[in-house]
C-alpha cells in the first residue's frame, strides 16, 4: 500500500518529466492544450472521433515517446482509439487530461514565481 508521501513524490517526479517534455517540444504542447480543448467545448463528429483521437495520442506520443512516466504518457494509452469504444469516454479522458495539464502548468508557475504585470 503507497503512503501520501510516495504518492506525492509519484506526482512530483511526473511534474518534472512533464515539464522536461514541454520544453523538448513546446508547440507540440500548445498544439495539444488546443486540441484537448477544442475536443473538450466543441461538438465532435462521430466520423471525426478516430482521427482526433490519433492525433491526440501522436501529440502525446511525440511528447513522451519513451514512456518516462510524464503525464503524457499516462494519457497516451488510455486515449488510444482501441481503448476507447465510445466518444462520451474519449470526452472523459480529455476533461481528465486537461486537468492534469491545468494542475501542471499552476506548478510551473508557482515554481518560478512569474506573476503577469499589465
Amino acid at each position: 500500500m503507497l503512503k501520501f508521501y510516495d504518492i506525492n513524490k509519484q506526482w512530483e517526479d511526473a511534474l518534472h518529466l512533464t515539464e522536461k517534455a514541454v520544453n523538448r517540444h513546446p508547440e507540440a504542447y500548445r498544439e495539444l492544450k488546443k486540441l484537448i480543448h477544442r475536443t473538450v467545448s466543441c461538438p465532435l463528429d462521430i466520423r471525426d472521433y478516430f482521427t482526433t483521437a490519433e492525433k491526440i495520442v501522436n501529440l502525446l506520443s511525440c511528447l513522451d515517446p519513451c514512456g518516462q512516466g510524464s503525464i503524457f504518457h499516462r494519457f497516451s494509452e488510455s486515449l488510444a482509439p482501441s481503448n476507447i469504444w465510445h466518444v462520451k469516454w474519449m470526452r472523459v479522458e480529455c476533461l481528465d487530461l486537461l486537468d492534469h495539464l491545468d494542475a501542471f502548468d499552476r506548478w510551473r508557475r508557482e515554481k518560478r514565481k512569474l506573476r503577469i504585470v499589465k
